[in-house]
């Protein structure tokens, strides 16, 4: 299967299937990922970022329908912006 395949099966899932899949993937990324201490410290978050994500999530889980689909193009805007950044941050080494 191809990653535009999989990002197509993506965009047909439910609401609630969609954030089972996030959080599935954050949990399988952690596993996957060594990051160096400096890595592991630049991503801490804060504890009002874990406040503000633990209200965002307990107000989806109360009403689903506040979900906002994702436009047919999110993923290849994204992987666009990406690209960009990586670019920019290359050429500045």
């Amino acid at each position: 299967m191809s990653i535009e395949q999989i990002e197509q099966q993506i965009q047909r899932l439910p609401a609630i299937e969609l954030m089972r899949l996030a959080e599935w993937f954050n949990g399988f990324l952690a596993s996957q990922t060594p990051a160096s201490a400096s890595a592991q410290a630049a991503w801490q978050e804060t504890p009002e970022l874990v406040a503000e994500l633990d209200r965002r999530l307990a107000q989806f889980t109360d009403n689903p329908a506040l979900a906002v689909p994702f436009e047919p193009d999110y993923f290849e805007n994204l992987k666009r912006q990406l690209a960009d950044e990586r670019a920019r941050k290359a050429s500045t080494r």
